[in-house]
């Protein structure tokens, strides 16, 4: 069974506005591991001419320029709605519905969102606020939030495999947050919730992300395996687990490679990618952030520990008395 994630036909209708297919100046990066909820645009030239409108699509586009763009001019059916310069970090969010385009004579590098209704719903369901109908944000205006969160989708696109679903989901829902209170005008609280998950559920989401030490699971499957929201699975198992799920898999991984040095001499690098590590360099960076030391000095410690344990016990140690 395929269990690829579909690709929005948004992205195509974007990339065919935007007379990037096939273009030898542009090149287009897909969120394939965050099921094509975001991507990178970036062309050495400007359009040829005002893009196509996109047509028969429901949900947002948010637009974030990675790289300032003189002039642009955008247009929502055959209304003009912005024009002047866009600098780095500048946002726009786009209704599909009101059919938009833009007109850029200049080289862009832009990153884009593809926020759905059902993602802004989860939101307000889950903190029992009314329903987003539109989100407003000034054309072109810089966003602190989006644009920090923009560098993690942005190293993830870069990297895909030092990028784990849960990981991406959890950076997702935490946009989605920021989308539905500023740009939505939602105040969220936090709900009043004491509990964590029981222990049928703490069962199951261990050992759904246990099967899947490489991240290879999105969050809202392990919630759904746990018949909950993923806002209520995610507040739930961080207050079980005192972690996000995203740092427990981190720590679980952490502690399997640890085993494997103690139990076996495999090479790092092979431990790393049985762990569900990217490479090596991922299992280091890790390693040392819990431990303290990276995972070659570590196991050298513990082999000089072993074997003077094993001295010890044999009465071989140099300096142990008979």
């Amino acid at each position: 069974m395929n269990t690829a994630p579909e690709v929005p036909t948004v992205w195509n209708q974007l990339a065919e506005a935007m007379y990037l297919k096939d273009s030898p100046t542009a090149e287009v990066w897909m969120s394939e591991r965050a099921s094509f909820r975001f991507g990178r645009l970036r062309s050495s030239e400007g359009l040829p001419e005002v893009a196509r409108p996109i047509v028969d699509e429901r949900g947002y586009i948010v637009v974030l320029q990675l790289e300032a763009i003189p002039f642009v001019e955008q247009f929502f059916g055959k209304k003009k709605v912005s024009s002047g310069f866009y600098p780095v970090g500048a946002v726009t969010a786009i209704n599909l519905e009101d059919e938009p385009a833009v007109l850029v004579t200049n080289p862009f590098d832009a990153l884009i969102l593809y926020v759905t209704q059902g993602d802004l719903d989860e939101v307000a369901y889950a903190h029992r606020t009314p329903r987003v109908e539109q989100l407003v944000w000034p054309h072109g205006r810089f966003d602190p939030v989006v644009y920090h969160l923009g560098k993690s989708f942005l190293a993830s696109l870069e990297q895909p495999f030092h990028a784990s679903k849960i990981f991406l989901d959890h950076i997702l829902h935490a946009l989605n947050c920021h989308l539905v209170s500023c740009y939505g005008c939602v105040k969220i609280s936090t709900p009043q919730f004491r509990g964590g998950l029981s222990s049928l559920q703490m069962r199951r989401a261990t050992g759904l992300l246990e099967a899947h030490l490489d991240g290879g699971i999105s969050l809202q499957q392990v919630a759904e395996a746990c018949e909950l929201s993923v806002s209520h699975f995610a507040r739930a198992f961080k207050r079980s687990f005192r972690r996000p799920p995203y740092r427990w898999l981190i720590e679980r991984r952490v502690d399997r490679a640890r085993d494997l040095m103690k139990q076996s001499s495999l090479p790092l690098a092979d431990i790393a990618i049985q762990c569900g590590f990217a490479d090596q360099s991922a299992l280091n960076r890790s390693f040392k952030k819990i431990h303290g030391v990276t995972p070659g000095i570590w196991r050298r410690g513990e082999d000089s520990r072993h074997r003077l344990t094993r001295d010890l016990i044999q009465g071989t140690y140099p300096f142990q008395r008979s």
